[in-house]
């Protein structure tokens, strides 16, 4: 059993220290990119190393999966079949973002162990608001617990969160929907589903367990049904690839909009 809440004060600790005295303060220098649009700073890399100090001492034997160690080394991910318990941390997701002075970003951290997301936290820095998901035991953000209601009776009632590309990539249905909102951050767009300001959400592309694991976790412990590529295959933390995921409020709404939306947006 872990305590949730020194793994939050682990995150706010982290933020404070290591993030947000860099959020517009970085240098030119402490921004590159690994490949073409995908940034990297020395925030993300400063407070990785320390998220794996304090989270391998909060959980002895514990191992650490972290976005910026596996970039320079992917073998990091075999560590993620062993039958240890696994921090996956996403130490600034929404690089992006924060690299350019904009406030959707935030921190993302999951638990895993044999294939299962046991934990997952969300911290939005800038609006200081913490999502927790316990396996079984529901989400609650700031302390309140989460269940997402989807009233709609028509898709075109329906706002849609895509991630995973830039915003032109969800125009061929965009017009299906009331709207569809791109923000560039994982932890933001499951922030908009399980809080009700979208109403699903896709990422296309590719699932990496440092941008999903923690916000699946989210979504599937406020009442998401959740299912990956044509077949709708359930989502596996440790998964790292080519995917099409959809989240949808259940099952029926997740049928009805996969064979409508998947054909225009997998290959995306």
């Amino acid at each position: 059993m872990i305590d949730v809440k020194k793994i939050e004060a682990i995150i706010r600790h982290v933020s404070a220290t290591e993030v947000m005295p860099r959020f517009n303060n970085l240098l030119r220098s402490e921004i590159r990119e690994k490949k073409p649009g995908d940034f990297v700073t020395v925030a993300d890399e400063a407070s990785e190393r320390v998220f794996t100090e304090l989270l391998q001492d909060a959980l002895p034997g514990s191992l650490v999966v972290g976005e910026e160690a596996v970039s320079k080394d992917i073998s990091v991910l075999d560590k993620l079949k062993e039958d240890k318990p696994v921090w996956v941390i996403d130490p600034i997701d929404g690089t992006y973002n924060f690299s350019h002075g904009r406030s959707k970003f935030g921190i993302l951290i999951a638990l895993v162990q044999k294939g299962v997301t046991l934990y997952g936290w969300a911290f939005d820095a800038p609006g200081n608001r913490m999502a927790i998901a316990q396996k079984g035991e529901g989400t609650f953000l700031d302390g309140r617990r989460m269940l997402i209601d989807c009233r709609a009776t028509d898709m075109k009632q329906l706002v849609m969160q895509g991630g995973g590309a830039q915003a032109w990539h969800f125009d061929p249905v965009r017009s299906l929907f009331k709207e569809v909102i791109n923000y560039r951050c994982s932890l933001h767009d499951f922030m908009n589903f399980i809080t009700g300001a979208a109403d699903f959400l896709v990422h296309v592309n590719k699932v990496t367990p440092w941008d999903h694991a923690a916000g699946c976790l989210l979504a599937q412990e406020a009442g998401a049904y959740i299912g990956l590529d044509e077949t709708g295959i359930p989502y596996d933390p440790t998964r790292f690839g080519p995917a099409f995921l959809l989240a949808a409020p259940n099952k029926e709404w997740w049928q009805k909009l996969h064979p409508v939306i998947y054909s225009d947006l997998h290959q995306t």
